[in-house]
Formats: C-alpha cells, sequence, structure tokens
C-alpha cells in the first residue's frame, strides 16, 4: 500500500501507537495522532491528507479527526481510510435504585460464601459452582479495579459522560471516511460475539429492573409457602421456598452483572470498567453517513493467513484508494 501510494506522488509517513486493545490506549494514540495531524496541517496547508488506519487504528483515527474538528472549530482537510475496523458504539447504561442494592447485597453474600468454602474445602458439586462462580467474579471484579486505576485521571465530575465519548465512535461525515471491510473477517466475528452476549446480558438487565418481574419471582414462592401451610406441608418446604424466592433472583442478577461485564473484556483489559457504565458493542460502520467499500469472499479467498491483516496488499483496495487520492494534486 504505501508503496503504490509513493510511486503514485504521495507523500507517506506512518504514525505508530501501542496497538494495546484497551479503551485508555486508544484514546491516548487518537491525541496523540491529532498533535502529529495538526503538525501536518501546518506543514502542508494547501494538501487534502488521508489517514491509512486498521482494525482498531479506524477509532483512533475518527477520534483524532474529531478532536481537530473540534480544535479548530470547523472541519479539518483530512480524509479517514478504515480497513477492517470494528467501530465501537456505546450506549449510556444506569442502574440504581433497588436493583443497584441487590447487586451489592448478593455480590457480597456471593464472594463471602465462596470464600468460606474455599478455606473448608468443596464438599458437594454445588460448593464446587460456587467456588468456581465467585471466582469469575472475583476476577471481573478486579478487571473493574484495573480499568479504575488506568482511568483514575479522568474520574470525577462528569467522568461517565467523558468515559462514554471516549469510547463512542464519532459521527461520520460525507466525503470525510471510506470504510473497508473483507468478508469473514475474523476479528469482527471475535468482536460480534461479545456484542451478542453484551445484548443478551443488556436484555436480561431489562427484564430484571422489571418491577412486575420481581413482582411475579418473589411472589409466586410466597404464595406457595401459604398454600403449603394451610395444606398442613409447611416447616422446611416453607423454608425451602422462602430461600428461593430471594436468592435465586439475587444470584440470577449478580450472573447478569458478571455476563455484562465478562463479555466486555473483548473491548479491552478496561473493558468490564467501561460495561458498568456503558453497553458497547462492535459494528461495521460509525455512527453517521460513510462511503463503504465491501469486499467479496473471493478477493481474500486465495490469500494465506488471517483476511482481517491481508487488506494493506489487497490489489482491490490498494486501486481504490489510488483512485480516490489521484484526483487531488496536493495529497
Amino acid at each position: 500500500m504505501s508503496t503504490s501510494l509513493r510511486q503514485a506522488g504521495c507523500h507517506v509517513t506512518r504514525f505508530v501507537w501501542s496497538g494495546r486493545n484497551s479503551h485508555r490506549a486508544r484514546a491516548s494514540a487518537a491525541h496523540g495522532l491529532a498533535e502529529y495531524l495538526r503538525q501536518q496541517l501546518t506543514e502542508h496547508p494547501r494538501a487534502r491528507h488521508w489517514v491509512i488506519a486498521h482494525s482498531h487504528g479506524g477509532n483512533v483515527a475518527l477520534h483524532a479527526a474529531d478532536r481537530l474538528r473540534t480544535a479548530r472549530g470547523r472541519a479539518a482537510p483530512v480524509t479517514t481510510v478504515t480497513l477492517a475496523t470494528p467501530f465501537l458504539h456505546a450506549r449510556s447504561r444506569s442502574i440504581t435504585g433497588w436493583p443497584l442494592f441487590v447487586i451489592v447485597l448478593f455480590s457480597v453474600l456471593l464472594l463471602g460464601s465462596a470464600s468460606a468454602t474455599a478455606v473448608t474445602g468443596p464438599r458437594s458439586p454445588a460448593d464446587a459452582a460456587l467456588l468456581v462462580g465467585g471466582g469469575v467474579f472475583a476476577a471481573i471484579l478486579a478487571l473493574c479495579a484495573v480499568g479504575a486505576v488506568l482511568h483514575r485521571r479522568s474520574l470525577g465530575p462528569g467522568w461517565r459522560s467523558r468515559l462514554i465519548g471516549a469510547v463512542h465512535a464519532p459521527t461520520a461525515r460525507p466525503d470525510e471516511i471510506v470504510v473497508i471491510r473483507a468478508a469473514g473477517d475474523e476479528a469482527s466475528g471475535l468482536l460480534a460475539a461479545g456484542q451478542f452476549v453484551g445484548w443478551l446480558s443488556a436484555a436480561a438487565t431489562r427484564l430484571l429492573t422489571n418491577l412486575w418481574f420481581w413482582t411475579i419471582l418473589i411472589g409466586l414462592p410466597q404464595l406457595a409457602v401459604v398454600v403449603a401451610t394451610l395444606v398442613g406441608h409447611g416447616g422446611q418446604l416453607a423454608f425451602n421456598l422462602l430461600i428461593y424466592g430471594f436468592t435465586a433472583p439475587g444470584l440470577v442478577v449478580v450472573a447478569v452483572v458478571a455476563a455484562m461485564a465478562g463479555s466486555a473484556v473483548l473491548f479491552g483489559i478496561d473493558g468490564p470498567f467501561a460495561g458498568l457504565v456503558a453497553s458497547c458493542s462492535a459494528e461495521a460502520a460509525p455512527p453517521g453517513t460513510a462511503t463503504l467499500l465491501q469486499l467479496e469472499p473471493r478477493a481474500t479467498a486465495t490469500r494465506s493467513g488471517l483476511a482481517h491483516s491481508s487488506l494493506y496488499d489487497d490489489e482491490q483496495v490498494i486501486r481504490y484508494v489510488l483512485s480516490a487520492v489521484r484526483p487531488s494534486p496536493h495529497n
């Protein structure tokens, strides 16, 4: 790609970032790229600038262009070409009131019970399941703590909005972004799996914060207790039903929160922390209007390696980029 662009008379430079899969790394890279582009615009004010970015580099490039637009008060002469980018979308999520109380209460009970079982040793399959569940939940809490440490400088008033804004892809504008995708892209498929799990957890969260759901889930066992008492079968049965009526829903809530935060690991090590305040997903395009080039499966079928990494050398992609860049004599 770079060789073809140089042969076409373009001035090609390279911006290197860590490539780490984390929201913080992408935000830091976007800041650095915005500064780099500002210098390039100063040195070449009459040129049309193009940023060709691969994978999550596309998210970095979009946020950098958005930073430039905000700083200049107008659009910068920069066009972004993304290759196999999973565009991150983030929607605010808020759990407050009694659902939050239930989550905290049963989280403490789960971790306490799992810790006690770890000390005494598991004596049944149920104890083993409790240990596994408690361990997974503790690991997710640890990742949330890591995310909080990574984003500690941005914590404070309005931190939720800032975090969501740093994750959510900026709105695309016509003629400012070209999206190129390969059919059967491996990384996009993996992130789509995380999106599906996130959708399931979001749907379960809506259900578990529904008052009618809780009324039925808790009310039916209590009704069964009354019936069992009236027919003379109270005692242990009534106690078991009470345990079910209060413990099972709480543990389900904890499981939903664990799935909600755990699925966000696919978006980075600080994904679970961001998942506490936002529902994240990976989409084929950013919000807004963008030009899309979707390659057919045959475009990469004869190549070895991952389709996700082959777009730089794909002849169709190179021809498309060259045709877009060449009309401007100052690129």
